[in-house]
């Protein structure tokens, strides 16, 4: 896999890790009422839960693809597809949710959990990495990956403890929010349209 195609994946998990939503709320609960110690482990066990989750979409698909290489393109273009509907999803709506209303309780394994019953994640996951499958092969690229991936989400939310935690920087705050989700969503929908006309290119 290409240096590029690395590139685009970490930014858009990185983009998807900034994104406001439910981990974020348990992240900052944890922290909160629970002390920095406990933010960052919280942190830790849902880089490992996102982690886990790449790896295993990651592998699942790509085994699918070696065994049936005709469905590479329809894979691509199920994940441009998706990334339009993840990109409209991710535009921030003029109301909030209090995130301190999302979460009742402090445990650190809230991280883990709330990556293990989100639905989404594959999803996105699905969307992300279809363009790239042609060119993942082998273990070494699908454990790389799913580091990668644990990685930029335990670092991303650990600053966003650490921020929490030393100031009385809103995390939460609705500019804050609207800003990363459009820019989300802006990117999503760049990277759908460059997979559209690649294709649209080689038939042509």
């Amino acid at each position: 896999m290409e240096i590029e195609q690395w590139l685009k994946i970490a930014l858009l998990c990185t983009l998807g890790a900034m994104s406001p939503g439910p981990s974020l709320a348990v992240i900052l609960n944890n922290t909160l009422y629970g002390g920095k110690s406990t933010g960052i482990y919280t942190s830790l066990l849902h880089g490992l839960g996102v982690g886990s989750y790449a790896l295993l979409v990651v592998t699942s698909t790509s085994l699918a693809l070696q065994r049936y290489p005709l469905i590479e393109s329809l894979l691509e273009i199920s994940g441009a597809g998706l990334l339009c509907w993840l990109a409209l999803q991710s535009w921030p709506k003029e109301t909030s949710q209090n995130f301190q209303d999302q979460v009742n309780q402090t445990s650190i394994w809230n991280g883990l959990l709330i990556v293990l019953f989100n639905p989404k994640i594959t999803i996105f996951f699905l969307a992300i990495f279809s363009p790239s499958l042609g060119t993942i092969f082998g273990w070494q690229n699908w454990l790389g990956l799913a580091v990668m991936v644990g990685v930029i989400d335990a670092v991303w939310y650990i600053l966003v403890v650490l921020i929490a935690s030393t100031s009385f920087f809103q995390i939460s705050d609705d500019i804050w929010r609207m800003r990363i989700g459009k820019l989300m969503s802006i990117v999503m929908a760049f990277i759908a349209l460059e997979i559209i006309i690649k294709h649209i290119s080689s038939v042509l």
